[in-house]
């Protein structure tokens, strides 16, 4: 039961660093993180 809990810990950690920086799990794992076009820029 504490094993579970722990793992649940780190998912929720991860998913709300993730949520904080906006940046998609796929990106981190080819270091590629897309332009953004010139219109959503502000």
């Amino acid at each position: 039961m504490r094993f579970k809990q722990w793992v649940l810990g780190i998912i929720a950690t991860v998913t709300l660093v993730v949520a904080a920086t906006g940046i998609y799990p796929a990106s981190w794992l080819f270091f590629y993180q897309p332009e953004v076009p010139a219109e959503l820029r502000k």
